[in-house]
């Protein structure tokens, strides 16, 4: 019997979990759920579970400070953090909390329920971490030294290579289309320090979108992994592909 305890404020999200690990894992399972880090913490003590999926951002405590302390107490439990944010500052805080001997993830809510089945057999089953490509993107960047980009800028990094509009970016963010383009603005002269953020093709003297060389920037980086672009406009993989094509050429 496998005893699984999932954390998460929100019923809808901690039920699908618990039916996705019934049908594709085992149906051998006992599970308790909590719905934010406080609860899920008494739930640890009492429950004693072989496993954690828990949320990041959650009322009363947080997942990551529930976490702290439950590896306080049991330093090899496992611990699927699940969550929709990749801040960096989030990322910081897990790496001075994970003990070495555990075994935890981070999987992000955008993702497949193919991706969180993979994530969830790599640790349920086969005792291996498994950290969503984004985040992994992060941490390499945390230990570059070319310097770290802030929430806002790796957020609308990420904006861009969605595809999102302008328009789009600022309904998402709660912010003026003024402001979303002052991101950018800023966005581009951090990243290529003061460079042109122009392309131009040397037969026709064509200039590619601005927008295309800042996804492509993040894709050298490391910052974007190209598996996790959705295909949220069919123009995105148009400029990715005419992108490489010219950096081959």
């Amino acid at each position: 019997m496998t005893k699984l305890l999932v954390v998460d404020d929100l019923s809808a999200l901690r039920q699908h979990i618990v039916r996705l690990v019934k049908e594709k894992i085992t149906s051998d399972l006992e599970v308790v759920e909590a719905p934010n880090g406080a609860e899920g913490l008494k739930q640890f003590r009492t429950f004693k579970p072989d496993m954690i999926v828990m949320d990041i951002v959650m009322p009363e405590m947080t997942g990551i400070k529930a976490a702290q302390q439950i590896w306080a107490e049991s330093p090899r439990t496992k611990i699927l953090f699940w969550s929709q944010f990749h801040k960096e500052a989030y990322i910081r805080e897990l790496g001075k909390i994970v003990p070495d001997e555990a075994i935890h993830g981070y999987a992000l809510k955008s993702e497949s329920d193919e991706k969180l089945l993979y994530a969830l057999t790599s640790i349920m089953v086969h005792d291996n971490p498994y950290i969503d490509p984004i985040v992994r993107g992060v941490q390499t960047r945390l230990q570059s030294k070319d310097g770290s980009l802030s929430d806002v800028e790796y957020e609308t990094l990420l904006d861009i290579a969605l595809g999102l509009t302008d328009k789009a970016i600022a309904y998402r963010r709660h912010i003026s289309v003024r402001g979303v383009q002052n991101r950018l603005a800023m966005l581009s002269a951090k990243l290529f320090k003061g460079e042109d953020v122009f392309l131009k093709e040397s037969a026709g003297m064509e200039v590619y979108n601005p927008r295309t060389r800042l996804v492509l920037e993040g894709l050298k980086r490391g910052l974007i992994d190209i598996d996790q672009i959705p295909a949220l406009e069919e123009e995105l993989d148009e400029w990715i592909a005419e992108e490489f094509d010219y950096e081959k050429s």
